[in-house]
């Protein structure tokens, strides 16, 4: 490519395409092995009938194909393929795209026309960082398993602002798919402020058959264990009692008294099992 000054005061930039049916002023020209600068339509051996072709020995086992465009939909040759002793790269620098390393033709070369994927930095880093973890894991134990585990598992905690921001949370969670436990209230009937949200579940069940459920606060214990015990079909009677259940702060398993008001026994967002 050359920068020259034509004459007529204008700067002339690239160079003008060797085929005289051509003579574009390519501004990218392209140098072929037969050492003439050609746009990149014709610098193939062919769309210029390089006079080297005709020195090639002419045998029948294949022709001679140069380097093709690393673009897998591309099947023109690579600008690699086109320079002269391409083997020899002392005394130039080879025309690979400087982030992925590979050929690719003129209308490819820029790392944004064929999706550039650098090419990962050496290996010594990477297996000093794989020897510091090992030696970190056997002293400390695997960070991701740790890290795993407190995540599915998170430690409890015993700061009573944060257990009441908890069970809050909860509550509100509970208002979204909470249903009414007894059939004479409506969600219209109640304000949501006076309502009571409890989870409420057979005793021999496990956590993932609870229900979602409230009461007016003011019901009695007495009329919701009838009231649960209807919803979920377990008969009350003499000779099979029914028992509510409730696990306080302490981790006590507590029977509710039935003649007395349910939320004065246990908080909004409770959970609840009935037991015979």
């Amino acid at each position: 490519m050359s920068v020259s000054d034509s004459g007529s005061g204008l700067v002339q930039v690239g160079a003008p395409c060797a085929l005289p049916s051509c003579s574009l002023n390519d501004f990218l020209p392209i140098r072929c092995k037969c050492d003439k600068l050609f746009c990149r339509d014709h610098i193939s051996p062919e769309g210029h009938r390089c006079p080297l072709l005709a020195q090639l020995p002419n045998t029948n086992g294949p022709s001679l194909k140069l380097q093709r465009c690393a673009v897998s939909s591309c099947n023109k040759p690579s600008l690699e393929g086109y320079i002269a002793n391409a083997g020899a790269t002392t005394q130039r620098s080879p025309a690979l795209c400087p982030g992925c390393q590979q050929a690719f033709c003129a209308e490819h070369r820029d790392s944004k026309a064929h999706a550039c994927a650098p090419l990962p930095p050496a290996g010594e880093p990477v297996q000093k960082n794989a020897a510091a973890k090992a030696l970190l894991s056997k002293h400390f134990g695997s960070t991701s398993t740790r890290t795993s585990t407190s995540a599915s598992h998170p430690a409890p905690t015993s700061n009573p602002k944060k257990l009441a921001q908890q069970r809050q949370l909860a509550v509100m969670k509970m208002r979204h798919k909470a249903k009414p436990a007894d059939p004479k209230d409506t969600a219209a009937s109640v304000p949501v402020n006076q309502r009571l949200h409890i989870k409420v579940r057979r005793a021999e069940d496990d956590l993932t058959s609870e229900q979602i459920l409230w009461f007016r606060k003011t019901i009695w214990a007495g009329r919701a264990l009838d009231a649960l015990g209807s919803l979920f079909k377990m008969t009350i009677s003499d000779t099979q009692p029914l028992n509510l259940l409730y696990n306080d702060a302490d981790g006590t398993t507590v029977v509710l008294k039935t003649d007395q008001a349910l939320a004065d026994q246990i908080p909004d967002g409770a959970s609840l099992a009935l037991s015979r």
